[in-house]
């Protein structure tokens, strides 16, 4: 999937091989915002030859709010064709068709690559450009560069169809049909002589994510070399080298350690030992590193592994630096980027130092040290180990017994370093938001105070006294936190938690259980359709109904998770009592105009990229204006350029209610887009708060791009209150859909 929405389910790097993942099994995984693509098996009758017809046909699902219950909904597009150019417009390709550096890193890569090969076999290259994931558009960019430089002809693949049909599009724009050709496969499918005529003398590669090697790029150039090119063919870029340095961050250290981490007075840990997990899988990050304020160097950036693509082997790699600390203090992280050489001195760099342009598809990879508990003092000397194998980079940190003294250690193609396996088993439902989330102590702090402020006021205020001493509290959130909470609470006697995935449900009994709270808490895995007071804790009606809100599938979505709880409320009102208190009380759905500095830039139209047309791909780019991106706008510089106002409140005392309104805000500087997020009440008197942004670290907010060039862009436009930002909403509660749009607009005043 794209890193941050816009994703095809399933479009990842897999093993050609392994057996595909069924439906149901993708369904329970993917995420709200995330389109799925699925082949399903047909057959029918034909009337007029009286014969069966068997086939495959691909279906398209994008998820829907169930107004019923809660939950998501998988329907099936009726408009493939648009929703995969809406996949395209919310993917960031256009981020890096915009990224001059990277293109003029490639087009000197390339020329300089297609001249060698000339000046050595005095014929040009039959090039073969390997373009998966980013491909139609930035595949096309590769291939077009080939043909501009001499390439006598160009093959490229892509195994994403709508994508392949834009790299067609645009290269028959460009009037270079005859010299490109695009098939719709993955690399490992083409054959010799079947889709090229002969062995390819040069091979372009933009097989690289954050972390260098996660999108196959090793495996893939491996086959390539055995099946797809000349024994001296041309690869480009050839070389990579990977820098690391040891950082000291609380913040990155609470990305992924449970450790003291406790839930009103209840350890979030499954056994005496959870606390001292590792989280099991090697983390890894990508994040904008300067934007987290707490980050200390604790050593100088240095060299850790070098890959040549150049060469036919595709071992494992350990490789051990020791280097000397410039400050003190824990280390709770390893900061990696990489750097590729393009020949000449021209290289590319996803270091964010400023040294190449600003941009998002490629950025520095944080890996959690978690409980290593490595504490170094100024000038001590630090073993810092990274390993490879074809897909990933992770690293090891110890003091070495050797005296501190910088050098490199010799490379052993051997992984000896085999990760502990989770267990806690909170990293297998939690990624690293949710983890900062529940180790954030003050957010903790807030609703356990609100929900122990409820429970006084309703023993404080009993019908009878049964009521005063056993109060019934149902969770329907995902993660069992307000079950967890309730249950530090000696007047809550009966408690249910309701858990959308069964792994979930698993983990939080374990929990339970090891804190004895079996004869008070009952966790069950399964929605809130149908479910009654019989099949609750105690079997009598709930006094409290909590919920962070927090759900699996929607935790990239904050203003769905909202909606979501107060569906779930609204299907189970039947089980409140008389005296229900609901926590949260209430929500606002928050938004403001702001202007960002560069995070605007990756999506839209790109015209023109290296001289070359690239109206095809523009024509796709229009329905990125009507979604909403999720985004962590904490590591995306902006300023703003409105007032935070509220676009919708949500009630949670009442059942789910439709809304429409009509909202003017007064625009005082340049507006690019619209950040939104959610703000919680949780008790009635409104002394406890909670946010979902714009600036908190463990969540991620709706951002709505705004028309380039609008008026607020003009300075005149907005002086003296000239201009407003108009907003229209309409939630449609029946349906469970939610729209709202934004326009800048002259204030009635002029």
């Amino acid at each position: 999937t794209d890193k941050y929405g816009g994703g095809v389910v399933g479009e990842d790097f897999k093993d050609a091989e392994a057996a595909a993942p069924n439906l149901e099994d993708i369904l329970d995984t993917a995420s709200a915002e995330e389109t799925v693509v699925t082949s399903m098996p047909y057959s029918y009758l034909d009337e007029d030859t009286n014969e069966v017809v068997e086939g495959v046909s691909s279906v398209v699902l994008s998820s829907r709010l169930n107004p019923e219950s809660g939950g998501l909904m998988w329907v099936e597009e009726e408009d493939s064709a648009e929703t995969y150019k809406n996949v395209v417009s919310m993917s960031q390709m256009t981020s890096m068709l915009r990224d001059l550096d990277r293109n003029a890193a490639y087009e000197h890569g390339i020329r300089r690559g297609i001249e060698k090969f000339i000046a050595t076999h005095h014929r040009r290259p039959i090039v073969r450009p390997i373009m998966l994931l980013f491909g139609p558009a930035n595949g096309a960019l590769g291939a077009m560069l080939a043909a501009r430089h001499g390439a006598e002809h160009v093959y490229a693949c892509e195994m994403f169809q709508t994508m392949a049909d834009i790299a067609g599009a645009v290269i028959d724009a460009n009037g270079l049909c005859d010299k490109v050709t695009v098939f719709s496969l993955r690399s490992t499918q083409l054959t010799v002589p079947e889709h090229l005529p002969v062995r390819a003398d040069m091979m372009v590669s933009e097989l690289f994510d954050s972390l260098l090697l996660g999108e196959g790029l090793l495996p893939t150039l491996a086959h390539a070399r055995a099946h797809l090119l000349t024994p001296d063919a041309v690869v480009v870029p050839q070389h990579a080298t990977v820098f690391a340095k040891l950082v000291a961050s609380d913040t990155l250290y609470r990305m992924n350690s449970f450790d003291q981490t406790h839930i009103d007075s209840l350890a979030l840990a499954r056994s005496k030992d959870a606390w001292k997990c590792t989280g099991g899988a090697r983390v890894a990050l990508p994040l904008h590193i300067n934007t987290i304020p707490d980050v200390v160097d604790l050593t100088e950036v240095v060299p850790v592994l070098s890959f040549d693509f150049g060469t036919t082997r595709c071992s494992n790699k350990k490789a051990t630096t020791v280097v000397t600390a410039v400050a003190s203090g824990r280390a709770d992280a390893i900061v990696m980027w990489w750097s590729v050489d393009f020949g000449d001195g021209v290289t590319y760099c996803t270091a964010s130092s400023g040294a190449q342009n600003w941009q998002d598809h490629w950025v520095p990879v944080v890996f959690p040290l978690t409980t290593q508990h490595v504490v170094v003092a100024h000038a001590d000397a630090v073993e810092l180990t990274a390993y490879s194998d074809s897909l990933r980079i992770w690293f090891n940190v110890a003091h070495p017994p050797q005296a501190a003294t910088i050098k490199r250690a010799k490379v052993d193609e051997k992984d000896d370093d085999i990760a502990a396996a989770c267990i806690c088993g909170l990293h297998l439902i939690c990624n690293a938001e949710r983890v900062s989330m529940l180790t954030n102590k003050p957010r903790t702090d807030a609703y356990a105070a609100a929900l122990r402020d409820i429970v006084a006021g309703l023993v404080a205020h009993p019908t009878s006294e049964q009521e005063r001493s056993s109060l019934s509290v149902l969770d329907i959130s995902d993660g069992s936190f307000g079950a967890l909470l309730a249950a530090s609470i000696d007047q809550v006697a009966n408690i249910t938690s309701i858990e959308s995935k069964q792994v979930s449900a698993l983990i939080f009994e374990q929990i339970a259980s090891h804190h004895a709270l079996d004869d008070r808490l009952t966790i069950l895995g399964c929605g809130v359709k149908g479910l009654l007071v019989e099949h609750l804790h105690g079997q009598v009606p709930v006094d409290i109904l909590v919920g962070e809100p927090f759900y699996y599938a929607m935790q990239n979505l904050p203003i769905w998770q909202a909606l979501n709880f107060w569906y779930r409320r609204s299907a189970v009102a039947d089980l409140l009592s008389a005296r229900a208190v609901v926590l949260p009380y209430r929500a606002s759905i928050r938004a403001m105009g702001v202007q960002f500095d560069h995070l605007h830039e990756c999506f839209g139209t790109v015209d023109s990229v290296s001289g070359f047309n690239h109206a095809p791909f523009d024509a796709l780019q229009g329905g990125y204006l009507d979604r909403d991106f999720p985004f962590p706008t904490y590591m995306y510089p902006y300023t703003a350029g409105t007032a935070a106002f509220e676009v919708m409140p949500l009630s949670f005392m009442e059942p789910v209610a439709p809304y429409d309104a009509a909202i003017n805000v007064p625009i005082t500087g340049p507006v690019n887009a619209v950040i939104l997020w959610v703000e919680y009440q949780l008790d009635a008197a409104g002394r406890h708060h909670v946010a979902t942004g714009p600036s908190v670290v463990h969540a991620k907010q709706a951002v709505r791009f705004l028309p380039r060039g609008n008026a607020s862009t003009v300075v005149e436009g907005f002086k003296d209150g000239a201009l407003q930002l108009t907003t229209a909403v309409d939630f449609q509660a029946a349906e469970g859909v939610l729209s709202y749009a934004f326009q800048v607009a002259k204030s009635s005043a002029f």
